[in-house]
């Protein structure tokens, strides 16, 4: 999912002012879990309605002609933000952000 640099700057602030306890935070958009091309769909689709030509493409087949050795990636690599939440902090929709950052372009 999609992170705003603001949305991110604000959890990040919370998470220190709060003093919560040490430890690794996911902080990502809210929302559905989608994958790159579904994002990419999404934006496509906003910015000039041809979300319909963006073609998924598996990891596998977009390193299967790499020319070196390639870092693994987990094939799915959503988030976990109960703990910042838990923390006191809700990180907004990703699908509500981008709404509003492609409107203000």
């Amino acid at each position: 999912m999609l992170t705003f640099t603001r949305d991110m700057a604000a959890a990040i602030f919370h998470v220190l002012d709060a003093k919560t306890p040490y430890g690794t935070y996911g902080c990502t958009g809210s929302g559905a879990v989608k994958s790159w091309s579904d994002i990419a769909r999404a934006v496509f689709d906003a910015a000039n309605g041809n979300g319909g030509k963006v073609v998924p493409v598996s990891t596998a087949d977009y390193y299967a002609s790499a020319a070196g050795p390639i870092a693994p990636r987990p094939g799915h690599s959503a988030l976990d933000l109960s703990k910042l939440e838990s923390a006191g902090f809700h990180m907004p929709d990703w699908e509500e952000e981008l709404g509003e950052y492609l409107k203000m372009l």
